[in-house]
């Protein structure tokens, strides 16, 4: 009776301790990685039509963002990072460097362009 108790009471304290590690450890991205995503899938929509941005987390917890669109021959990539990191002031909550050559052409392209996003640099 005693083993059926504990059993009772330990099988949902276990449920609760995995469902919340599993959150913790999942790698799910800050909040102003998952901004920079929906800015600029929504910039890139009104010069290159519906865009899908994907981010991929790199080591030492550095954010890239791959977006691509039906007007665009290859992805953008750009790198993520915080707005405390932007050697200048950026009015989001993130900061972008374009990180490939089609990303630099489109950061001046119609609504990307208010974005300031680094062209001239590496992270």
């Amino acid at each position: 009776m005693k083993m059926r108790v504990v059993f009772l009471y330990t099988l949902p304290l276990l449920l609760v301790a995995g469902i919340a590690y599993g959150s913790y450890s999942g790698g799910n991205p800050p909040d102003f990685v998952n901004e920079a995503v929906a800015t600029v899938s929504n910039k890139m929509s009104y010069s290159f039509g519906a865009s899908n941005c994907k981010v991929i987390k790199n080591e030492n917890t550095q954010w890239d963002m791959a977006c691509s669109s039906p007007l665009t021959s290859e992805p953008l990539i750009f790198t993520v990072q915080a707005a405390e990191k932007s050697p200048y002031d950026v009015s989001t909550s993130f900061y972008l460097t374009a990180k490939n050559t089609a990303a630099k052409k489109a950061s001046d392209e119609g609504l990307m362009r208010y974005l300031m996003i680094n062209k001239n640099s590496v992270i």
